[in-house]
């Protein structure tokens, strides 16, 4: 089988790592697609799940047509009305993101409160109807035909999203086009909040894996999403943590932090910023209820602070000291003193290892947070938790998000709350003096997160899920009669409307460049488009690919009608543009157009002359200035990305941009590069481009120019 998982960014790869290392493993293709690229995770990732049946793909992020900015907002308007909902009601920090996000976008000058408060004023029944009328417009929009294409060049047999619920267009049009090429689709949830906290499900999967019933629940309270399609399989994200045990004893993990290991030990475990922007200053109170507390136990414990991962709790400015274990040398920490509290510190572990945050859990005798997954690792080493209901501002995202009470005990979860701090110190009070119950924490541990046994690992049995449908997937793909009804479909009238729109160029050079681009460029890959004009070819290239492009133009109106087209088409994302000229050297240079077109493409780089003052009559051919910069300058000195193609146009002087370009040409990265050269310049084009490894492919001779396509010995 060929399963594509498309994920928005890195972390949410972590979480179903093990499961794509076992379909591998048992013979399966798998492709990765990570929206948000990053280039150093990717390379983690590969070298983890080493394996020829495993590559790392493109995949687009957002749509790219006349679609994009409609689709875009009829989403937002969705998600407003999600959090009108009965069931969304008390969820206000939630509702008051989304409507300033619209605000945004519809740059409103009335503030976010005035609207929520307008906005639940409305019925009940006009909330439903609103919601229906959005739900049907998003099933009018069409398919981008960039994202048709991605899924044709991978034909899956099973397409895999997650998150999908998210607030942002671009998987629910992904989910678009797999339903109107007939691939299944199958949401897999990465967090526990994502279902209340993200908006609204905008195109269903064929199939929710959840980690729990409550999540099942949750799919269809929230989301109208049908039970019978959602499969219960546990969270995959945590099987590490579940393998993890002590590389410290506790004596060994709190000595060398001047902590005394004979006194009990309070885990303070911070949440995010949309919980909390400013939670420093909520410790510092919560430290100081501790320490002025009646009880001895608690005005003397040790207090570990650990901040969350995406968000630095202390100023940029404040010294935190790099701290290695001598039991365990591989965990690497850094730790401060702001609270000018002896036993009470700052301890921030390494991020790119579980075993650090494992390490200050099993040490603690309790674990403290507001609203955060570290209290679900708290409960697989077995500590009780604790959190308070807190009536401060910067804590605002606690409360008043759904989630945040399907961990506490009044709902049948294993974490304390308290309404008061006096409350709070009680529990803490009894807590550093009882043994915890552990059975029902781990009670509650099995049903949430692995529901099928808490010593089965969730990874193995979700791909025995994932094989099992996708082989039921392809009997139905193979009959016709017995094929699953699609929750997505478009109707026939739509569906004629919906065709990739054939390639078309306005004059020959950018017919043949068009070529050239459907035969090398992959999705997403970065092309550096030397002498882009007014950027035609750049806008094709976005939406047919959606590629990166780095578009270098000097000559200023032509630099102007190609940022203007960029913006005009949505394509700002993806092009960056560049006023400079390529050559062999750095400085400055004159430009010659023709009599009459003064900034516009049809000029001449005259790169043996260095510009100075002269003042021409009226009458004669106009002349700018322009700096020169060769490529592998202008690489390493903006730091941009390592391209995989070379486009350079005639007009642009191709001998002298290679002849700056010896490094880029040298690149791994570089695919291919598609050049227009005169006839005179082609000899010694063609010697230094084969000098460097790279042979002809193609030429296409016109009575203009020559096109020639080259690729590296070897690759064809």
């Amino acid at each position: 089988m060929r399963f594509l998982l498309v994920v928005k960014q890195k972390r949410n790869v972590d979480a179903f790592l093990g499961t794509l290392q076992c379909l591998v493993e048992r013979g399966h293709s798998v492709i990765l697609a990570i929206q948000e690229r990053d280039e150093k995770a990717e390379a983690r990732i590969n070298l983890s799940i080493n394996d020829p049946r495993f590559r790392i793909t493109s995949c687009p992020a957002v749509r790219a047509d006349e679609w994009s900015e409609l689709a875009s907002l009829v989403r937002r308007l969705r998600d407003c009305v999600h959090y009108l909902k009965p069931a969304m009601r008390s969820a206000t920090k939630l509702r008051a993101r989304i409507i300033h996000r619209l605000r945004q976008d519809l740059q409103f000058e009335v503030s976010t409160d005035v609207m929520a408060r307008g906005l639940l004023d409305m019925p009940a029944d006009q909330v439903r109807r609103l919601d229906r009328v959005f739900a049907l417009a998003e099933q009018s929009v069409p398919t981008d035909p960039l994202f048709d294409e991605f899924l044709r060049s991978e034909m899956p047999d099973a397409l895999l999203v997650s998150p999908l619920v998210h607030f942002g267009p671009a998987q629910a049009d992904l989910v678009a086009s797999a339903s109107r090429i007939r691939i299944p689709v199958w949401m897999l949830l990465y967090s526990w909040d994502n279902l209340s906290t993200k908006g609204t499900l905008h195109r269903w999967p064929d199939r929710m894996f959840v980690w729990n019933e409550q999540q099942r629940r949750e799919a269809e309270a929230l989301h109208g999403f049908p039970r019978e399609r959602v499969s219960v399989i546990g969270a995959p994200r945590f099987d590490t943590f579940f393998a993890l045990s002590a590389a410290t004893s506790r004596e060994q993990f709190h000595e060398p932090l001047g902590l005394d290991p004979a006194r009990p030990t309070l885990l303070y475990v911070c949440s995010s910023r949309f919980v909390s922007e400013g939670e420093l200053a909520f410790i510092r109170r919560w430290l100081g209820e501790l320490r002025g507390s009646a009880s001895q136990t608690l005005r003397t414990c040790n207090v570990v602070v650990r901040p969350h991962p995406d968000i630095a709790l202390l100023p940029d400015d404040f010294r935190m000291p790099r701290h290695q274990w001598a039991a365990a040398p591989h965990l690497i920490a850094r730790i401060a003193r702001p609270f000018g509290d002896d036993r009470a510190l700052v301890l921030q572990t390494d991020l790119t290892t579980p075993q650090g945050l494992y390490e200050s859990i099993v040490h603690s005798n309790a674990v403290v947070g507001l609203n955060t997954t570290a209290e679900l690792e708290a409960g697989i080493v077995g500590r009780p938790v604790f959190t308070i209901v807190a009536d401060d501002d910067s804590v605002d995202g606690q409360r008043s998000t759904i989630h945040f009470h399907y961990l506490t005990k009044e709902q049948g979860g294993f974490v304390s709350s308290a309404r008061s701090f006096a409350d709070h110190i009680e529990q803490l009070e009894v807590a550093l003096s009882h043994p915890p119950d552990r059975d029902a924490i781990r009670g509650f541990i099995e049903s949430f997160l692995r529901p099928h046994g808490i010593d089965k690992p969730v990874a193995p049995l979700f791909a025995d899920e994932l094989e099992r449908l996708a082989s039921e997937a392809a009997v139905s793909a193979a009959e016709p009669d017995r094929a699953m009804p699609r929750l997505n479909d478009v109707d026939s009238v739509a569906r004629s409307q919906l065709r990739s729109p054939p390639l078309a160029a306005s004059h020959e050079e950018d017919a043949r460049s068009l070529c050239w681009l459907e035969q090398h460029v992959g999705f997403g890959d970065v092309i550096y488009d030397v002498g882009a004009g007014t950027g035609e070819f750049v806008v094709t290239a976005v939406r047919r690919k959606g590629a990166t492009v780095v578009a270098f133009e000097p000559g200023y109106a032509a630099y102007a009608e190609l940022c203007e087209r960029v913006q005009r088409n949505g394509c700002q994302a993806w092009v960056v543009p560049v006023p400079l000229a390529l050559a062999a050297r750095e400085g400055l240079a004159e430009i010659r157009y023709p009599a009459g077109s003064p900034g516009h493409p049809g000029y001449t780089i005259r790169n043996d002359i260095t510009w100075r003052v002269k003042h021409r009559g009226a009458n004669l051919p106009y002349f700018q200035p322009a700096c020169l910069t060769r490529l592998d300058t202008a690489i390493e000195r903006y730091r941009m990305p390592a391209p995989h193609h070379l486009r350079i146009s005639s007009g642009a002087l191709p001998l002298a941009v290679l002849q700056g370009a010896s490094s880029t040409l040298g690149c791994g990265s570089l695919k291919s590069i598609c050049l227009y050269v005169v006839a005179a310049d082609e000899t010694q084009v063609v010697d230094v481009l084969s000098a460097l490894g790279w042979n002809v492919q193609a030429r296409d001779e016109t009575a203009a120019d020559i096109q020639l396509i080259l690729v590296r010995a070897g690759s064809g």
